[in-house]
């Protein structure tokens, strides 16, 4: 079960929010009377209750706005009590005023927005000395160690007092989704994204319709994509759909993981049952160094984006230049027997990163005489080294004649749609012109190759091949092509729309 947060500063507006709620069929509401710039009316917002309530009025020292006086406050939670909603939510301090009455259940909760205190089992003690039918505590991390220390914790007690802890922000956000595979009641909710109630909440249209909250359970299998910065991915709306309609008990979350912590992540992500990763940026040439296994592509190029956990061992993958290569062959025609229409093609790379060098190691496996580039000439020196191919100055890059032209940087992704990593002036016709960029399908590099007569190949048809080919490696089955296409460009669509 999930509780759906309604946090609006006025009495109406909090009453609008609850009655779509209930049209929504959501099960449980938590009613943020500190967030009311006005004194709560109690009576007035339960007079339509139609679901189980939980009533939380917060001090700013908790992370609420309560600005009244305590013991304004204190009558408030009183109230509630006596009108009898299911829950009210006690810090441990107010618990000791309030004592219990009637039918309402009491959570008992601990916040700290700063950071994730060392003694978390001492603290889950002091509060189970007051009464609670929940224990909840909201911590924010600094590490990714300290998300893992909340699962632990969540893990600890289980079986104890009912207990709901949440690691906060975007790092601590699978202690959320996640959060029945350890035993929590319930987890917590925004009725909207526009609305910041606390740090990473997510919405529950998200934990219902993308995670599918409810059908999370102690067996669930759980995959995802590790990257900084990771909230922009849409990976986790094509493996979870693709895992419905494989009538599969796994999840796939985003997970932003610091290049710091890394390791740390990688150490830590068997104990919650990880068992695969997609990797994104900037972590695809770091994770190699951590594997304990991979397949000869990715020693050769030195870039792993998928890795496969088996408790402690990992094995490391790339679908990047095996999907790159294929959506640019069939552009071309596809192959002829075993030759493919890039054999002594001329190709510029514009990129030297983790894309980039795959796509390279692709075009030279298929006999294409490769050219790399990028706005850091280190790297693009060092990847033509490692290679054996040839490297030209960024600046340069417009001068050279070539009949592929594959852009592996991240100009043009939106926002940044007028962007383009090559001038229009400098395309020729029939020239093949892929861009790694799928958000938007059309980036202005596409829309120039199209005006000037040029072959396009656009990222979404690597996108989906590499993700057809790491849900093999997740599954051991094929994924839909067609689905997965079908999913991207709604969900890109979506975004352009709103």
């Amino acid at each position: 079960m999930y509780c759906v947060s309604i946090a609006c500063g006025s009495h109406s507006r909090m009453i609008e929010e609850y009655r779509q709620l209930m049209a929504d069929d959501v099960p449980l509401v938590e009613l943020r009377l500190d967030f009311l710039r006005r004194e709560p009316d109690l009576p007035r917002l339960l007079a339509e209750k139609n679901s189980q309530v939980i009533v939380t009025c917060r001090k700013p020292e908790d992370g609420g706005l309560w600005r009244e006086p305590e013991e304004k406050r204190l009558k408030v939670l009183r109230q509630a009590i006596i009108d009898g909603v299911e829950y009210v939510d006690l810090e441990a301090d107010t618990a000791k005023l309030i004592p219990r009455h009637g039918k309402t259940r009491r959570i008992i909760s601990y916040h700290n927005l700063t950071e994730t205190p060392e003694d978390l089992q001492t603290i889950w003690d002091r509060l189970a000395q007051c009464d609670p039918d929940i224990i909840k505590i909201a911590v924010m991390p600094k590490r990714i160690r300290d998300v893992f220390r909340v699962f632990d914790l969540q893990k600890a007690n289980a079986g104890k007092i009912p207990t709901i802890a949440i690691s906060m922000g975007e790092t601590g956000f699978m202690t959320r989704v996640l959060a029945p595979k350890f035993g929590a009641p319930f987890t917590y909710s925004t009725f909207s994204s526009k609305r910041v109630i606390a740090p990473g909440l997510p919405t529950y249209k998200s934990l219902r319709d993308v995670y599918r909250y409810d059908s999370i359970d102690e067996d669930t299998e759980v995959f995802g994509v590790v990257g900084d910065p990771i909230g922009h991915s849409l990976s986790p709306l094509i493996h979870n759909k693709s895992f419905v309609v494989a009538e599969m008990n796994r999840i796939y979350l985003p997970f932003l993981v610091h290049p710091e912590d890394l390791g740390d992540f990688l150490d830590l992500a068997p104990s919650v049952n990880v068992r695969g990763l997609s990797v994104t940026i900037p972590h695809k040439v770091a994770v190699v160094g951590k594997l304990t296994r991979c397949d000869p592509a990715v020693e050769e190029i030195g870039a792993c984006n998928t890795v496969i956990l088996d408790n402690y061992d990992r094995f490391g993958y790339n679908t990047d230049y095996a999907a790159a290569l294929l959506s640019i062959e069939v552009a071309m025609g596809g192959k002829v027997g075993e030759i493919s229409p890039v054999k002594g093609c001329s190709a510029l790379v514009l990129g030297a990163g983790g894309a980039g060098k795959a796509l390279a190691y692709g075009l030279q496996t298929r006999g294409a005489r490769v050219t790399v580039t990028d706005s850091d000439s280190d790297r693009a020196i060092e990847v033509a080294r490692q290679l054996g191919c040839n490297e030209v100055d960024w600046e340069m890059r417009h001068g050279y004649k070539c009949s592929i032209l594959a852009n592996c940087t991240p100009v043009g992704m939106h926002p940044n749609v007028d962007e383009t990593p090559f001038e229009k002036s400098a395309l020729k016709e029939g020239m093949v012109v892929f861009d790694a960029v799928y958000n938007p399908e059309n980036t202005l590099l596409i829309k120039n190759a199209r005006a000037k007569g040029c072959i396009p190949v656009t990222g979404i048809e690597m996108f989906v091949g590499q993700a057809c080919l790491q849900f093999r490696l997740f599954t051991g089955k094929p994924g839909s092509a067609t689905l997965m296409r079908q999913i991207l460009r709604n969900a890109i669509s979506a975004v352009h729309y709103h």
